[in-house]
């Protein structure tokens, strides 16, 4: 140890010595990743969100290639006055209709209204069934409008999907593919409104629904989001200030900070990464843990430069007591900032073996830059605070914080003294209190919900949920082992159940199959009898009543319910709830009447918008777990080694994880629901969380083994290191804070949990942890043998310039 000890000494000597030539490997580095920094851009894919390999997302995928898009937007149109069977009104749907075509992006089988070429009207005639075109010319007489209006009515495939159930609403259902090289779903999304605005008059009232405007609003938020990076910056700026009340205490771990996210983004260029939703705050983090790092070094710095500045040392240079305190600085701390950013860069890290993309490109730019951090805290900043100008005064003349002082000495009374185990008692009462909590948490993923109740996409989604099917679809997608397996009437008949039993169910406003269409052709074949509105159970009658469809009617007409071989087919479900757990009630509800209505060798998967984003739900419970678990192993293995003790590893990963559980326990007890941005704080809490532990645990040591009175030692680790804890989650918190001005709820849920486990992370390490030590009193820590190492080490020069310490007590304690 000793020997390493040397060679880090030699080592922060080589960087005093050289700190023109340090800086400009920093600078040339910081250019080149800066470079490869230009090359990132804003990236909002669907697929970014999707877990690979998820069932879900899989059966999705499949629907895709056989059935077309899965980007489902809704324009619906509601006259001012009457309902939509108007010369005006259907004039509009016409030309929505086809403008809508001509979106390059637009699936054109699956664009559909009732203007579309492919929807029929299927009647009875002398001959049995005719076929024809639902509106193939705007009616020009009042005895043609009334023709259309029975028409309609006579065909309830369309009722609810198309024309709402009053006929005061009619939609353009439009279906767009989308690959990730693709315009995004602003430009998308944009373009569908400038159709939908070319139509626009004082006669109706247009609304815009459906995947596109979801997302684009998303990507509008994620744009504006480098606005509240300037603002946290300030804020953070500020903390700093106030940390150090100098400008050099505050512009030194900003630097740190910019350089650390230049470096991350730099990385994500050079993997060919774009930012995400979640990315776009992700600066904000790095900026707010390397700073957190820098305060806690500079804290050390400003401590040994007041030492070092006592008389013994009354022939230096300022200048040189200065690059006397750097190297006295990093020796102390430089180890255990090692660790912890390791453990803080290694949590991020992990993140990169999810299944989802986004959250992959999270874990590598957060973790990057947080050890960008480290690097240029052990290379670039002391090479640049050994060649500035160095304080006017030491940190033991200056004034003290007042009331954050005597905060602090009271609750390190508290925390250490004879009221230890009633903190301790009371800590564990709130933490059971909290840990109940967890059982009312909900993991849910909703885009709509991100997004405020007045803002126009939800004003406009509702309008057409209260009209119409629904703006969300839920696919159940049948496939049969052979060819013309849908024309068995045992399929169609199980179709025709599920379908009735999911209308039933609260949230479901329309479906659509092939067995609705037979069942209207059947009907049709009787004399229109409503009464044989049903699957017949004669397979060849089927297989007739298609050909006979197929006579008048054209092939593409059913593409977007049934393959060309009637091998396979789709089951379209209408929803008005884009919450995955309504989803993940729904699948529950119907996965028994599948396996008992389709007969043997019919399989039937589940796919569709609503239910891609449920796959989310799996993989962050799973991945959450799993990544919690990986991540107490390496603190715990870590810390072991650092502090050569496998009590003092697990002194620091059992508060660590009790901060997961008391930060998921607050969620369940406000009822914020698990998602893709909260799940994430579970990795800062551990990450961070395990900073500050580290952090004080370690001065507590070093002050113990100075002094031999475990009481000052408390005090005075949270006089330093503790300060500086409170000024870290202090940072953070106000970073994480301007998320609040933002009506994106995704922000702002991320802000109440950041800020909520800095809060619970500072209390634990402050006071709970100490409490911990106070009634456990480990070995470990407590244990200090070796009397005379003591007694060397407070024999040395390190006479420290601390409130209450003088050679006089000093001489006291040994």
């Amino acid at each position: 140890m000793d020997q390493l000890q040397r060679l880090w000494r030699w080592y922060l000597s080589f960087v005093i010595k050289h700190p023109w030539m340090v800086i400009a490997v920093a600078l040339s580095v910081t250019a080149i990743l800066g470079l490869s920094a230009s090359g990132v851009r804003l990236q909002n894919g669907r697929d970014l969100w999707l877990p690979h390999g998820d069932p879900l997302v899989e059966t999705t995928r499949q629907i895709q290639e056989v059935f077309g898009g899965r980007d489902l937007a809704i324009i619906a149109i509601s006259p001012v006055q009457g309902d939509i069977y108007q010369t005006s009104v259907l004039e509009k749907i016409t030309r929505v209709q086809n403008r809508i075509l001509q979106i390059p992006e637009a699936v054109r089988n699956n664009v559909i209204s009732l203007a579309a070429r492919k929807v029929k009207s299927i009647r009875a005639n002398r001959d049995g069934m005719t076929v024809r075109r639902m509106l193939a010319s705007i009616p020009s007489t009042a005895e043609e409008m009334a023709e259309l209006r029975r028409a309609v009515a006579e065909n309830p495939f369309y009722i609810g999907a198309l024309v709402s159930r009053d006929a005061r609403t009619a939609a353009v259902v439009a279906d767009f593919k989308l690959t990730k090289e693709a315009i995004g779903y602003s430009a998308l999304n944009a373009a569908i409104m400038k159709v939908a605005d070319s139509e626009r008059d004082p006669t109706v009232k247009i609304y815009v629904g459906g995947v596109p405007s979801a997302f684009a609003a998303v990507e509008y938020y994620t744009t504006a989001a480098g606005g509240y990076f300037g603002l946290a910056f300030l804020i953070i700026m500020l903390v700093q200030y106030a940390s150090f009340r100098s400008l050099q205490g505050m512009l030194l771990p900003t630097v740190t900070a910019i350089l650390s996210v230049i470096w991350g983004l730099g990385v994500m260029g050079a993997l060919h990464f774009d930012l995400d939703v979640l990315n776009t705050t992700t600066p904000i983090l790095i900026m707010a843990i390397t700073s957190g790092h820098a305060i806690q070094l500079l804290k050390r710095y400003y401590e040994e430069y007041g030492r070092l500045s006592s008389g013994k040392n009354a022939g230096k240079t300022p200048a040189e007591l200065s690059k006397e305190a750097v190297v006295e600085s990093l020796t102390r701390v430089g180890f255990v900032m090692l660790v912890a950013g390791l453990i803080a860069a290694a949590t991020f890290y992990s993140l990169g073996l999810s299944h989802i993309e986004m959250v992959r490109h999270f874990g590598v730019f957060a973790g990057s830059g947080v050890l960008s951090g480290m690097i240029l805290e052990l290379t670039f900043i002391p090479a640049l605070r050994s060649i500035l100008r160095p304080p006017r005064q030491p940190l033991s003349h200056r004034k003290g914080d007042g009331v954050l002082d005597r905060l602090l000495s009271l609750s390190a009374g508290s925390a250490v003294g004879s009221r230890a185990v009633w903190v301790f008692a009371i800590g564990t009462a709130t933490i059971v209190f909290l840990g109940i909590g967890v059982a009312n948490l909900k993991v849910d993923n909703s885009t709509l919900r991100y997004l405020g109740p007045s803002n126009q996409v939800r004003v406009d989604d509702r309008m057409i949920n209260r009209e119409l099917g629904g703006t969300n679809t839920v696919y159940f997608f049948v496939e049969g082992s052979q060819p013309d397996s849908m024309k068995d009437p045992r399929v169609l008949v199980a179709m025709d159940h599920l379908q009735a039993f999911l209308e039933q169910q609260p949230g479901v406003g329309k479906t659509q199959s092939l067995a609705d269409l037979v069942k209207r052709m059947n009907q049709v074949m009787h004399g229109d009898d409503p009464r044989y509105s049903s699957i017949p159970q004669d397979r060849s009658l089927i297989a007739q009543y298609l050909l006979l469809y197929s006579l008048s009617g054209e092939p593409e007409d059913f593409d977007n319910f049934v393959d060309t071989n009637y091998q396979k087919a789709l089951v379209w479900t209408y929803v008005k709830d884009d919450s995955t757990a309504f989803f993940e009630n729904l699948a529950t509800k119907v996965e028994p009447l599948i396996k008992q209505e389709f007969p043997p060798g019919v399989n039937v998967r589940i796919g569709g918008s609503l239910a891609e984003i449920s796959a989310i739900n799996h993989v962050v419970v799973r991945e959450k777990l799993i990544n919690t678990a990986q991540m107490a192993i390496v603190i715990f293995l870590l810390t072991s080694v650092m502090l050569r003790s496998v009590i003092g590893g697990l002194f620091i990963v059992i508060p660590v994880l009790i901060i997961v559980v008391a930060n998921f326990g607050i969620m369940g007890w406000l009822g914020l629901p698990l998602d893709m941005g909260t799940a994430t704080t579970a990795s800062m809490a551990i990450g961070i969380g395990a900073d500050y532990e580290i952090y004080l645990l370690y001065r507590f040591r070093e002050e113990l083994a100075r002094t031999g009175d475990w009481k000052i030692a408390g005090e005075r680790s949270l006089q330093t290191s503790g300060k500086a804890i409170l000024y870290v989650a202090l940072a953070i918190a106000g970073g994480y804070s301007v998320l609040f001005a933002s009506d994106f709820m995704f922000y702002s849920r991320l802000a109440m949990t950041v800020i909520t486990t800095m809060a619970i992370s500072a209390l634990s390490a402050i006071l709970f942890l100490r409490a911990m030590f106070a009634v456990f009193r480990p070995r470990f820590a407590f244990a200090q043998a070796d009397v005379a190492a003591r007694l060397r080490y407070a024999g040395t020069e390190h006479s420290w310039q601390l409130q209450g310490d003088t050679p006089e007590t000093r001489k006291d304690q040994f």
